[in-house]
């Protein structure tokens, strides 16, 4: 993000700063980058950004990554926390998607040891 062109402006709608993760609020000046389609706080500018490339999840179907950038609750999530049973939009688009999450999930509970 740092070879973005970052525009400051005033906030409309809740979201979250790319440098360090905290909501940045409507009303609230902030900047924002058309080509990474990020915001971050005008207090971070200068603070080294976070690397959110360790905490892309993989998906719980078929093991690629999730697309996590790319996801609609991206904004909300907190890769930090959320679960680790989240589906890439090409396995949630399939139509045996639910048979394959149950799939999956036996495939992993079995794995397990008691």
């Amino acid at each position: 993000m740092s070879e973005d062109h970052w525009i400051r402006l005033l906030v409309k709608y809740r979201g979250k700063c790319a440098v360090c993760g905290k909501d940045i609020q409507a009303g609230e000046y902030a900047l924002w980058s058309r080509a990474s389609k990020a915001i971050k706080h005008v207090s971070c500018q200068t603070q080294p950004q976070k690397d959110t490339s360790v905490l892309e999840l993989k998906c719980f179907i078929c093991g690629k990554t999730a697309g996590c950038a790319q996801c609609s609750y991206e904004q909300d999530c907190n890769r930090e926390l959320v679960s680790q049973a989240c589906i890439c939009e090409s396995c949630l688009s399939d139509k045996k998607a639910y048979e394959n999450y149950q799939a999956a999930f036996l495939s992993k509970i079995a794995k397990v040891k008691i």
